[in-house]
């Protein structure tokens, strides 16, 4: 990857800054999205302290940089998953890697059957680059804001909580 991990991730804009970098270098190419996140998923301990920014940066380049997964086995989402810990997180990865394969699935059977396939989906981009892009979106609208609901997590400090919420406004967001 061309310049995504000599500049050091300490801050908020630091990590949005690697989001953008990240996702201009894999426009029109790279994983698929749920390849990523069973790579995230695999690496991740079952427990480690709260990451912070530098260690969110870390655990995405790591998944990057580490060997396919391959697919996931498409599943709907299915209820919303309480995360408070690394394992936890690793649980929601799958989950989402399932659900994403699932919403593709759906949206090719869609399309091959002539039919209208909406905006694709429920998530919100078919691309590892387009969903770095809404997680980088999502990410600079809302940091420095309350959360905008009653049981949403602050984003800073960056706990395993805020960053499943990232990324499940980051599947939504466009």
């Amino acid at each position: 990857m061309t310049n995504t991990t000599t500049d050091p991730v300490e801050t908020a804009e630091d990590f949005l800054a690697l989001l953008r970098r990240l996702s201009a270098h894999f426009a029109g190419q790279g994983p698929d999205v749920d390849d990523v996140l069973l790579r995230w998923a695999a690496a991740l301990p079952e427990q480690a302290p709260d990451p912070g920014w530098s260690g969110l940066a870390d655990q995405l380049l790591g998944a990057l940089a580490a060997p396919p997964a391959g697919p996931a086995e498409p599943a709907p989402l299915g209820e919303e998953l309480d995360v408070a810990t690394s394992g936890e997180l690793r649980i929601l990865l799958r989950a989402l890697a399932a659900d994403y394969a699932r919403d593709r699935a759906w949206t090719a059977d869609r399309v091959a059957r002539g039919l209208w396939a909406g905006d694709g989906g429920g998530w919100a981009s078919g691309s590892l680059a387009g969903f770095l892009t809404s997680w980088e979106s999502w990410l600079d609208s809302s940091l420095g804001l309350p959360p905008r609901f009653s049981d949403a997590p602050p984003i800073e400090p960056v706990t395993w909580t805020s960053v499943a919420w990232q990324l499940d406004e980051a599947r939504v967001y466009e």
